[in-house]
């Protein structure tokens, strides 16, 4: 018999150096992972914009992993931020953006804005 464990823990948080670290890190993740989307939301505590991505550890705990939340801290919620296009094709750059364009160049990851801090935090 399989025992279960009902006990949710909390995510382990990951503060990166920058937005660039996260980025980078997002868009490699999301070619492993068939894509990921930037959870974005603010705390009431310190009312600073906090947006970041959960993923996980495979096979950590009993093979049932390790959640993760890798994020950044921002004074303000960015202009234009549906999207983050990326490339990395002779220079890496990145930018925020309302909407997706022809994919050739651009590689794009939603932002989704939560209406409330996740409680896996």
């Amino acid at each position: 018999m399989v025992e279960t464990n009902t006990d949710m823990k909390p995510a382990v948080k990951m503060e990166l150096a920058s937005m660039d670290d996260l980025v980078r890190m997002a868009f490699f993740s999301a070619a492993r992972n068939n894509g990921l989307n930037f959870l974005a939301f603010t705390k009431k505590k310190d009312k600073k914009w906090y947006i970041g991505f959960l993923t996980g550890v495979a096979g950590y705990f009993e093979l049932r992993g390790i959640p993760m939340f890798f994020y950044v801290k921002l004074d303000t919620k960015p202009e234009k931020s549906n999207f983050i296009q990326y490339a990395a094709k002779e220079k890496e750059k990145w930018s925020y953006v309302d909407s997706t364009a022809e994919p050739a160049k651009w590689n794009y990851l939603p932002i989704i804005e939560l209406a409330n801090e996740p409680t896996f935090l």
